[in-house]
């Protein structure tokens, strides 16, 4: 697999796998401004952050420019912060780096963010 980068910076992340057409996840803010809404994850890293080239935008002043990152491994979603300013709770827990499942609360500032998969039929 070739080296994928953002923003220029390569991803230290390990293989990064293709993410598989059966599988249609969201990203939806639960809490914080921009509460409601929904954003489809169609690559296998997504970036959260304050800078405008992040895959999701969080306008919120607690959040860092390139804050988090959300990546397709070994068959499951996994969270990292980017060692970001004032760090990212999971389920209110200080977070390096973790499996990121659909019940869990990711919070960047005062933003909560929650994962939602849903999986269709493969189509042959």
């Amino acid at each position: 697999m070739s080296a994928k980068t953002i923003q220029g910076e390569p991803l230290k992340l390990g293989d990064l796998e293709e993410l598989p057409g059966e599988i249609d996840a969201r990203l939806r803010i639960v809490a914080g401004d921009g509460k409601g809404r929904v954003y489809l994850i169609r690559e296998s890293a997504v970036v959260l952050g304050r800078d405008d080239g992040c895959h999701v935008v969080i306008d919120d002043p607690r959040v860092s420019g390139r804050h988090a990152i959300i990546s397709y491994r070994g068959g499951e979603f996994r969270v990292s912060d980017l060692q970001s300013t004032n760090g990212s709770l999971l389920n209110g827990s200080p977070l390096t780096e973790s499996v990121f499942n659909e019940s869990d609360d990711l919070r960047l500032g005062k933003t909560v963010v929650r994962l939602e998969v849903d999986f269709r039929e493969p189509v042959l």
